[in-house]
C-alpha cells in the first residue's frame, strides 16, 4: 500500500473559528460524536465515544485555528500500529475548507474500516455545522492514492 490514509474533505460556508471549535473542544466534539473527553493541550489525553467503541490517543500538535492532530487507537480492539488523525482548516474568504486526514495503517483492511468510520462521523461533523448554521457547498474524499471519491452537494 503506497499511501495509507483517509483523507476527508468539505467547503464550509462557516468561519475557520466556528470550524475549529468543533473539532478542537470536548463541547465541540459533542455536537457530533457521541461523547468526548477532550483538551486542546499539546499532550493532553484524549477519550472518544463512537457508538458502542472507544478511542483514544494523546493530543500531539496544536496551531488554532488551523490545525489539530491527536493519536488514535481502540481501546477494545488496537491497531498494533500508531495512528495519527489531523483536521485542517483553510479560510477562503467567507468559506473554510476542511480536511480530515487518519493516517497510519498497516494493512487496507484497517485503512477501509477507517474509511467507513470516518465517512460516517464526518456527515456527521458536518451536520453539526449545518445545525450551527453553516452550508456544506461540497464534500468528498480521497483514497489512499489520491483520487477523489467525492460528490458535489447543494
Amino acid at each position: 500500500m503506497t499511501d495509507p490514509r483517509v483523507e476527508l474533505q468539505a467547503e464550509v460556508d462557516a468561519t475557520r473559528d466556528e470550524l475549529f471549535a468543533l473539532v478542537s473542544t470536548a463541547d465541540g466534539l459533542s455536537r457530533w460524536l457521541d461523547g468526548a473527553e477532550f483538551s486542546p493541550k499539546v499532550g493532553a489525553p484524549v477519550r472518544l465515544r463512537l457508538r458502542d467503541a472507544e478511542a483514544t490517543g494523546t493530543v500531539v500538535a496544536l496551531d488554532p485555528p488551523q490545525h489539530i492532530s491527536w493519536s488514535w487507537d481502540w481501546v477494545d480492539e488496537p491497531l498494533g500500529v500508531p495512528s495519527v488523525v489531523a483536521f485542517d482548516l483553510i479560510e477562503h474568504a467567507e468559506r473554510t475548507h476542511l480536511t480530515v486526514r487518519h493516517v497510519g495503517f498497516r494493512t487496507r483492511a484497517q485503512r477501509d474500516l477507517h474509511e467507513e468510520v470516518w465517512r460516517y462521523w464526518f456527515a456527521r461533523l458536518l451536520e453539526a455545522a449545518r445545525r450551527g448554521g453553516a452550508e456544506v457547498t461540497s464534500a468528498g474524499a480521497t483514497t489512499e492514492l489520491g483520487t477523489s471519491t467525492g460528490t458535489e452537494r447543494p
